[in-house]
């Protein structure tokens, strides 16, 4: 059986990943597939053994999988808010640019494809890092493995952000013996083969840093379009935190992200027409960049976690 760490942007899926992957390696002779796209997906029913891969992005391959009980999907979700702002630093890129390439409409689109998976387990990035022995344990019982506490701890411990902040240094290193600066926004989708760590894959962040990182205007974006998605994840009762005035423009500026964001998986499920698409809207790069974690590319939590 796959399992499908398909967790949220900068929200703890990468830390799923490390956890999964060792958990099968360790306990049931299984194997890491890194990051794989919906379109190259193969479950390979009766393999008889199990296999993580990560990924982000919705595909009917994965649903089908699910559906017919070939994989799991082990599933994160963060406050919004911050998932933006870790993705601005990750990437390089400005809240504009982002919102442009479709990113806040992608997120709750995968969001409400993932959540909505038959049986996924969905973790919270907040108790994630509050209490990882709490969740490693919590993933081992969804996998059918029986764990003490002591090696939860233990696991927990291996995989915490001091011991990947050590293994996010050595990709550093190798990029740097290569000559290629890891902190280059066009070097940011080079990741390790095992870990799918990036050189700047963390960053030293809290939980909230939206209030101080986010301006006025772009608070009262993401309240537009995610306002009732962070009062049903219980991260506001209201909207009274949100600032009521919108530049000028901002409809039109919404429109066009959703249309990307549509164009975006359009051309993830139909490979054919990608190359296509993207020429003719002008954002190729960026779009690869933002995709966030193909063969190469990155993907992480926030700050301390991935």
């Amino acid at each position: 059986m796959d399992v499908i760490c398909c967790g949220m942007y900068r929200a703890c899926s990468t830390w799923q990943y490390e956890v999964i992957g060792h958990l099968i390696e360790w306990r049931r002779k299984g194997e890491r597939l890194g990051y794989v796209e919906g379109s190259a997906y193969d479950p390979v029913p009766g393999r008889g053994r199990f296999r993580v891969l990560k990924c982000h992005d919705q595909h009917p391959k994965f649903a089908e999988a699910v559906a017919e009980g070939d994989a799991l999907a082990v599933y994160s979700y963060r406050d919004l808010r911050d998932v933006i702002d870790s993705m601005r630093h990750k990437m390089g890129r400005s809240f504009e640019a982002l919102m442009h390439e479709g990113l806040v409409h992608r997120i709750l689109s995968n969001d409400r494809f993932w959540i909505t998976r038959p049986g996924a387990l969905v973790q919270r990035y907040e108790d994630l890092v509050a209490d990882p022995t709490a969740g490693v344990l919590e993933i081992a019982r969804f996998l059918g493995i029986a764990l003490t506490i002591d090696e939860a701890e233990e696991i927990a411990e291996a995989y915490s952000p001091e011991a990947n902040r050590r293994r996010v240094e050595a990709v550093r290193r190798e990029a740097e013996a290569q000559g290629i600066d890891p902190d280059d926004p066009s070097q940011t989708v080079r990741q390790d083969a095992k870990t799918l760590f990036h050189g700047n894959h963390l960053r030293l962040s809290r939980v909230g840093d939206w209030r101080e990182a986010l301006s006025t205007e772009e608070q009262a974006v993401l309240a537009l379009l995610a306002g009732s998605w962070l009062i049903a994840r219980g991260y506001e009762s209201d909207l009274s935190w949100a600032p009521q005035e919108l530049g000028a423009g901002v409809a039109g500026r919404i429109a066009r992200s959703r249309w990307h964001c549509w164009v975006y998986f359009t051309a993830r499920r139909y490979p054919k027409v990608a190359a296509m698409a993207r020429r003719w809207l002008g954002f190729s790069r960026a779009e690869e960049r933002i995709s966030a974690d193909a063969p190469g590319r990155r993907e992480s939590t926030t700050g301390q976690w991935t």
